[in-house]
């Protein structure tokens, strides 16, 4: 049996706190700690890369919304926003000219590593939807 949990929040940075605090509330006893902080790792850079890139020209009120669904041995994240959208897999495959002395512009990459299901894709109701996944073995 699995559980959804949804939170909205505004296009701000200042609602990291709040989104993570909200992450850790989730019922995540089964998940194994090594994955659930991955998890949680690769949550705070969607959010972050949401607020940052996507809605970077909005106002603050723009919505952003969380989706967290937990199963026995699954969890998955879905951050919607309202940006342009890109390219995931484009991205993902240009990962190898990234500077790796620069000060950003690795997230995608350590999102993928972190995660078993990384997807982008757009809704029917206009918005653009990340998704991440875990699958672990339960430590029940």
């Amino acid at each position: 049996m699995s559980q959804t949990i949804l939170l909205q929040v505004n296009t701000d940075l200042n609602e990291l706190t709040n989104v993570l605090n909200w992450f850790e509330k989730l019922p995540h006893h089964s998940v194994p700690n090594p994955d659930w902080l991955r998890c949680k790792t690769a949550f705070a850079e969607v959010f972050t890369n949401a607020v940052r890139h996507a809605h970077r020209n909005m106002p603050t009120e723009t919505p952003i919304s969380l989706e967290a669904t937990l199963s026995r041995d699954t969890i998955e994240i879905k951050v919607f926003d309202y940006g342009s959208g890109f390219d995931l897999s484009e991205k993902l495959s240009n990962l190898d000219d990234v500077d790796v002395n620069a000060l950003g512009g690795r997230g995608l990459d350590l999102i993928s590593q972190m995660v078993d299901v990384f997807t982008y894709t757009k809704t029917s109701d206009g918005r653009n939807c990340m998704l991440i996944g875990k699958n672990y073995i339960s430590v029940d």
